[in-house]
C-alpha cells in the first residue's frame, strides 16, 4: 500500500456503509468488482467536474479493500477479510478484487461493509463490531502516471453500500480535498494545514453495523450549510443521537489539529499556479484555519491566514474539492 496511487488531475465525523448480501459458502473464492467514484470541484459557488476522464480515481496494482460480514446481534460472529487487485488493475477506474487474507466470508449475516484504504484500519474488529480507524498527520506529495500532481490516496477514505455481490458497485467518498494553487518563487518542501478548532489527524472509532450513510450525508449538509451549526439545536440533537448510536469516539488532542504534506522540493513557477492537494476529513476548516508553506532555504514559512472569517466557502465536504489561490 506504499505505492503511489493514480488519481486523474481528487470523518473523522464518521460515515461509512453496509455492503452486500451473499449465499456463498466460506470455502468459495469470491471476486467482487469495485468502481472508484468521481469527485466534484467547488468554485465560485458552483459544483462541477474538472478532471480528465470524468474526475475518476484510478486503482493501482495490488490495491486492497477491507470487507466485513457483520452480525449486528453478536459481534463475535462477524468476519473481516482483505481483498486485493491484480497487476491488471493499474490505471483502471474499475477493478476486480479477490480474497487475500483474513476471514473467509461466510453467508450474509446482518450486512456487509467495505472500506478503503486498508492502511487506515487500526487494530482488529472489536466487541460489538467496534472498529478504530487512524488518520495520519502526514501525507506525501504525489503524481499520477502522466506526471501530473494528484492526491495521496492514502489520505482519502471511501466506503459503500449495496445488497449483492453481483455486478459492479461504486465506493462513496468520506473525505474531501483542499487544493492549494500557489504562485511565487522557490521550492516548496512542506505544507502544513492547521485547523482552528477541530482535529485533522488521530483515531476515530465506531460500531460499523450502526453506520448509516444517508444520515451521515444529511448531517454533513446541515453542518456545512449553517454559519454556526453548533448553535443550531436541531443539528446538535441529531448529531448527538447519531454519535450515541455509533458509540463514536475520537482522539488526537491539540497536536491533532494539523496535516502536513511532505513535498520533494517542488518548484513554483512565478505567475503560473502550481497545485498541491491535501485530503481532509469532512467539516474541516469551517471555523477557520492557517496554511504554512515552507520554502527551501527560508527560515520561516509563508502563512496564509483564514481565521476569524466566515468559512462556508472553505468547509470541507466529502467528495468535493475546495480551492485556494495565493501568491507567496
Amino acid at each position: 500500500m506504499k505505492k503511489k496511487r493514480l488519481f486523474v488531475t481528487m470523518c473523522m465525523m464518521g460515515g461509512f456503509a453496509l455492503l452486500m448480501s451473499s449465499c456463498k459458502k466460506a470455502n468459495e473464492s469470491v471476486e467482487v468488482s469495485i468502481n472508484l467514484p468521481q469527485c466534484e470541484e467547488k468554485a465560485d459557488g458552483r459544483a462541477y467536474i474538472d478532471f480528465a476522464n470524468g474526475g475518476a480515481f484510478k486503482w493501482n496494482a495490488e490495491d486492497q479493500v477491507a470487507i466485513y460480514n457483520l452480525d449486528a446481534q453478536n459481534g463475535a460472529n462477524s468476519e473481516r477479510a482483505i481483498y486485493q487487485t491484480t497487476a491488471s488493475a493499474a490505471g483502471q477506474a474499475t477493478a476486480r478484487f479477490s480474497f487475500a487474507s483474513g476471514d473467509q466470508l461466510s453467508a450474509k449475516k446482518s450486512g456487509y461493509f467495505v472500506f478503503y484504504p486498508v492502511s487506515k484500519l487500526d487494530g482488529e474488529l472489536g466487541e460489538d463490531n467496534y472498529q478504530n480507524f487512524s488518520v495520519s498527520a502526514t501525507q506525501q506529495y504525489s503524481k499520477d502516471l502522466n506526471a501530473n500532481p494528484t492526491i495521496d490516496l492514502e489520505s482519502m477514505a471511501m466506503a459503500c453500500t449495496l445488497g449483492s455481490l453481483n455486478g459492479t458497485f461504486t465506493l462513496k467518498h468520506i473525505f474531501g480535498i483542499l487544493r492549494l494553487k500557489l504562485k511565487g518563487e522557490g521550492n516548496v518542501t512542506r505544507i502544513v494545514v492547521e485547523d482552528s478548532r477541530f482535529n485533522l489527524n488521530g483515531t476515530v472509532g465506531m460500531k460499523l453495523h450502526a453506520v448509516d450513510m444517508d444520515r451521515f450525508t444529511s448531517l454533513q449538509n446541515m453542518y456545512i450549510n449553517d454559519d454556526d451549526p453548533y448553535a443550531n439545536d436541531n443539528f446538535v440533537a441529531a448529531w448527538n443521537d447519531y454519535k450515541e448510536e455509533l458509540s463514536y469516539s475520537v482522539a488526537g488532542g491539540n497536536e491533532g489539529k494539523t496535516i502536513t504534506l511532505e513535498c520533494p522540493s517542488i518548484g513554483l513557477n512565478g505567475d503560473t499556479e502550481t497545485p498541491f492537494y491535501v485530503g481532509l476529513r469532512p467539516g474541516a476548516l469551517k471555523y477557520g484555519f492557517k496554511v504554512y508553506v515552507y520554502i527551501e532555504g527560508e527560515n520561516e514559512p509563508h502563512v496564509l491566514d483564514y481565521t476569524g472569517q466566515n468559512n462556508l466557502h472553505y468547509g470541507i465536504k466529502a467528495g468535493v474539492i475546495k480551492n485556494i489561490s495565493a501568491t507567496l
